[in-house]
């Protein structure tokens, strides 16, 4: 069920988006990530995907849970939050995936900012302020939010 990931790059109070250029999610920004290959942990698919999409080597990531999305269908993505010292390359930048660019906090959580991925202005400030991981429920009608829930992650 949870086959993605999603990698929240931070420096100082700036965040790493892709605006993305395809499906899903087309046009809108949001962290980078993808599909966990056959074999291969969440962690370990994180810091690959990062590297194939911003080309940013990550010595480590924090678990900060997961997003699970209910609709037509049901899927879900291991959040992960990577802190940098420094910022490697300037931005904007145009890749494969879309245009990548630092982000404040202020920004991606604005009111008024529809080019946003509509979860991640919830999600975000309960993962930044919380230490354990947690499990991020949403529920959609098409693409509009009707519920969102946070929960205890329960390890099995």
């Amino acid at each position: 069920m949870d086959r993605y990931t999603l990698c929240l790059i931070r420096h100082a109070d700036y965040f790493l988006l892709v605006n993305r250029q395809k499906r899903p999610a087309m046009g809108m920004w949001n962290g980078v990530g993808g599909k966990i290959e056959p074999g291969e942990t969440p962690e370990a698919a994180v810091i690959r995907e990062t590297f194939e999409e911003t080309g940013i080597t990550l010595t480590s990531v924090t678990s900060k849970g997961i997003v699970r999305l209910h609709g037509e269908e049901t899927s879900g993505m291991y959040l992960y939050l990577a802190d940098l010292e420094d910022r490697p390359f300037p931005t904007p930048v145009m890749t494969v995936e879309g245009i990548l660019d630092w982000k404040s906090l202020d920004w991606i959580l604005g009111d008024d900012n529809m080019g946003i991925i509509s979860n991640l202005r919830h999600y975000l400030p309960i993962a930044l302020s919380t230490e354990h991981p947690l499990l991020h429920d949403f529920h959609y009608d098409g693409h509009t939010i009707t519920a969102y829930e946070t929960h205890e992650l329960i390890e099995t």
